[in-house]
C-alpha cells in the first residue's frame, strides 16, 4: 500500500511540474542575426544602365553551377564597417540581380540569367551577428568600381536603418531610412516581392542614383 502512495505522489509531482512548464526545453539563444537589404542602381544622365555591362558578363566562380548574379570581384571593391559594433561578425554579400520598376523581383530562368526586362541593381545584403537583439544605426560601405563610376576612386556610401521586422528571437530585418553616396543625400524606397509558391515575401530598400547629373554642361 505504501509503495502505491508513493507512486501516485510522484505521479501526481511530476503532472504538476509539466503543466508549470518545468519540463519544457529551455533553448540558449547564442546568435542572433540582423539581416541589412539594400539595392543600388546607377544609371548616367543619358540613361544608360551602368550595371549592365558588369552583370551581363554572368562571372561564375563555380562554372558547373547556374550564375548566381555574381560580378567579377576583379571589377571591384567592396567593404563595410558598422560603427556600433564590437566583435560582432559583420560582412556583405555582394551580387547583381534584376527588379522592375516597381522593385518586384524578377525570377531568373533555369540557369540563372535574366531576360530582357527590368532594371539592373547591387545588391547589398549585409548580415551582422551577435548575443544581442540589438540593431544598429548605421552601415558604412567603402566601394570602388570604375566601370560604374569612371574611375579607381574610393566612394563612400553611408546608411542608416530602424528597426522593423522581428521575425522570430534570432532573425532581425531592419528598415533602411537614408543613404547618402559621396555626400548626397537619398530617401530609399521599400519594395516587396511576393513568392507564391512558397508564401514567402522579400522585403528591401531601393536607391536609384544617376551619375553626373548635376554636371554644369559647357
Amino acid at each position: 500500500m505504501k509503495t502505491i502512495r508513493l507512486i501516485s505522489i510522484l505521479a501526481l509531482a511530476a503532472l504538476t511540474l509539466t503543466s508549470c512548464g518545468w519540463f519544457e526545453p529551455i533553448i540558449p539563444v547564442d546568435t542572433r542575426t540582423h539581416y541589412y537589404f539594400l539595392h543600388l542602381s546607377f544609371k548616367d544622365a543619358a540613361g544608360n544602365d551602368l550595371i549592365a555591362p558588369l552583370a551581363e558578363e554572368h562571372y561564375r566562380t563555380s562554372t558547373d553551377k547556374p550564375w548566381r548574379g555574381e560580378i567579377d570581384p576583379a571589377e571591384y571593391t567592396i567593404s563595410l564597417t558598422v560603427p556600433e559594433a564590437s566583435g560582432d561578425s559583420v560582412k556583405v554579400n555582394f551580387t547583381a540581380s534584376k527588379f522592375t520598376d516597381e522593385y518586384v523581383k524578377l525570377t531568373p530562368r533555369e540557369d540563372g540569367t535574366y531576360g530582357p526586362d527590368g532594371r539592373w541593381f547591387f545588391d547589398l545584403r549585409s548580415i551582422v551577428v551577435n548575443k544581442n537583439d540589438a540593431s544598429y544605426s548605421k552601415l558604412n560601405f567603402k566601394f570602388t568600381c570604375p566601370e560604374v563610376f569612371g574611375d579607381d576612386s574610393l566612394h563612400e556610401i553611408a546608411t542608416t536603418w530602424t528597426k522593423d521586422i522581428e521575425a522570430n528571437q534570432q532573425a532581425f530585418y531592419l528598415a533602411c531610412t537614408k543613404v547618402i553616396l559621396d555626400g548626397k543625400e537619398y530617401t530609399p524606397l521599400r519594395g516587396m516581392t511576393y513568392y507564391q509558391d512558397t508564401e514567402t515575401i522579400y522585403i528591401a530598400y531601393f536607391v536609384d542614383v544617376v551619375l553626373g547629373e548635376n554636371v554644369a554642361q559647357p
